[in-house]
């Protein structure tokens, strides 16, 4: 599961905490296919602020130099504030030697990335944080559009950060079936579809975010919302609303999860 706003809202916070007023030391490149950073990008910088768009951080350096990281499937942040021990680089990708510690960029599966810039970031869509998150903005974007409204959701160009987690969880408490086209909400559903993204996202954010396979923060330690999930995985169990069986489908090829009788 790819980490989505929660997580990566998450690990920008504990980044802030971590890494914000250091300096880096030493950098080095152990995959350049993936980290599009070199020495003379980084080193003798002062990690200034981290910032977060969508599922994409960006980290702030003195000089007015930007990185940004997308994490994909497996990519993880890890600060280690002492020595780093060969069981901690396995799946290294890229190492910050700080004036105190180090920031360690893994990746399993290889598919994250690291680059200076912040291009990517101009594509992206709307934040739900932000106040171009309303009603008006919403219905612009549903009423282009008669795909399912749960794809259009996860549609990073329309709005940034939601996932098939949080769309799931989204959909099920706006009580609206992800399959419906977008273009057919009322006024009343993306209403109450843009209030349970909110709520959904603020939860997860509570919990810190879900921890399936890979997703760590970057103290090493587990987020807990997989604890906590209304529908997400939750084939055949009961629906805490109504008490009828949850479904699983799938979707523009991702598995979605709803109740057929809640959510119409």
């Amino acid at each position: 599961m790819m980490p989505e706003l929660p997580e990566v809202e998450t690990i920008k916070n504990y980044l802030k905490r971590f890494v914000v007023g250091k300096r880096i030391l030493n950098f080095e490149n152990l995959n350049k296919k993936q980290i599009k950073v070199s020495e003379n990008d980084v080193v003798g910088k002062k990690i200034l602020d981290i910032e977060r768009m969508g599922k994409i951080l960006i980290i702030k350096l003195s000089g007015n130099k930007n990185l940004t990281a997308h994490l994909k499937m497996s990519g993880q942040f890890l600060y280690f504030p002492r020595n780093l021990e060969k069981r901690d680089l396995k799946y290294a990708r890229a190492i910050f030697k700080l004036n105190k510690g180090y920031l360690v960029f893994n990746d399993v599966r290889k598919f994250g990335w690291l680059r200076v810039g912040n291009e990517e970031i101009q594509k992206l869509g709307i934040e739900p944080f932000s106040k171009k998150f309303n009603i008006k903005n919403l219905e612009e974007i549903f009423k282009q559009t008669k795909r399912p409204i749960k794809l259009v959701l996860m549609d990073q160009r329309k709005i940034a950060g939601i996932g098939n987690i949080y769309a799931n969880e989204a959909l099920f408490l706006a009580k609206i079936n992800p399959q419906k086209p977008a273009n057919k909400l009322t006024k009343s559903e993306i209403k109450r579809l843009k209030n349970s993204i909110i709520k959904i996202l603020k939860r997860a954010l509570k919990y810190e975010g879900t921890s399936s396979r890979f997703y760590l923060k970057p103290d090493q330690t587990k987020g807990h919302y997989q604890e906590k999930f209304l529908v997400y995985q939750k084939t055949s169990k009961d629906c805490p609303r109504c008490g009828k069986k949850i479904k699983k489908i799938i979707l523009g090829g991702r598995s979605t999860f709803y109740c057929p009788f809640c959510q119409k």
